[in-house]
């Protein structure tokens, strides 16, 4: 699965990244879904622009007209240097995207989407509500379900109101001591789990449980082969080319 469409191969959580997946051979891709001052859903990880987007200002007080405009690729450019980075700086397909523009790209490319809600603190609830009821709107029922998964179990408690036939996935960063309620109360598919912190035996009780276990950011082929050897069902990565290259057979 690619983490932020193909993060390690074009600017993360923008159109030019689900395509960059899709050309990898992905089938799958994982994205960020934030709100905009005035409550619109887009694709973005942190709770302030500069990192990506060279921009000043925190995401839930910006509005989308001035957010979907905003240059995407510049934090790209910056970590692999403009020779390898200046190509994606000022293409559209490089702003930051709608939801609505994101899903138009999917179903083109025939990639199917795990959601991550990343609610700017204290809107959790309301970003899970809003983002999913568009994408009840805007995902066709005759295609395979999106993966909803957040870190914030209130996030999840929502996308379980309102979406209850997709799928959930719970995020976390250690495995976590109550995983057998939280999974159970929040009616979820998969434990999502830092790779580095996945010990065979957790992976064995959550699938002996019934459920699938999925890890993030794996970006190596040796460990890729290790996480499969310990039962891991889902690689999610930066580097989906890498990887199917890699571990194909």
């Amino acid at each position: 699965m690619g983490h932020r469409g193909a993060k390690a191969l074009a600017p993360e959580n923008t159109l030019s990244s689900m395509k960059a997946a899709a050309a990898a051979g992905a089938r799958w891709v994982e994205f960020d879904v934030m709100l905009t001052a005035d409550g619109e859903p887009v694709l973005f990880h942190d709770d302030t622009l500069q990192r990506t987007t060279g921009v000043k200002g925190a995401m839930a007080k910006t509005p989308f007209a001035k957010v979907r405009g905003l240059d995407a690729s510049l934090g790209f450019a910056r970590r692999y240097g403009l020779r390898d980075g200046r190509r994606f700086v000022g293409r559209a397909d490089c702003r930051v995207p709608s939801l609505e523009d994101t899903v138009a790209c999917l179903l083109e490319l025939g990639l199917t989407p795990n959601v991550e809600i990343k609610p700017t603190a204290g809107l959790a609830a309301e970003t899970a509500e809003l983002a999913l009821t568009r994408m009840l709107a805007l995902w066709p029922q005759d295609r395979l379900p999106p993966l909803i998964s957040s870190f914030e179990r209130a996030s999840l408690a929502v996308a379980q109101r309102v979406a209850p036939h997709w799928p959930r996935g719970l995020l976390a960063g250690g495995f976590p001591r109550d995983w057998r309620q939280a999974m159970a109360a929040l009616e979820c598919a998969s434990l999502h789990l830092d790779w580095q912190r996945t010990r065979r035996a957790d992976v064995a009780a959550v699938k002996a449980a019934g459920y699938a276990f999925a890890v993030y950011t794996v970006n190596g082929v040796r460990a890729g082969r290790r996480l499969l050897d310990k039962g891991v069902d889902c690689l999610i990565t930066d580097r989906p080319d890498l990887l199917l290259a890699g571990l194909d057979g």
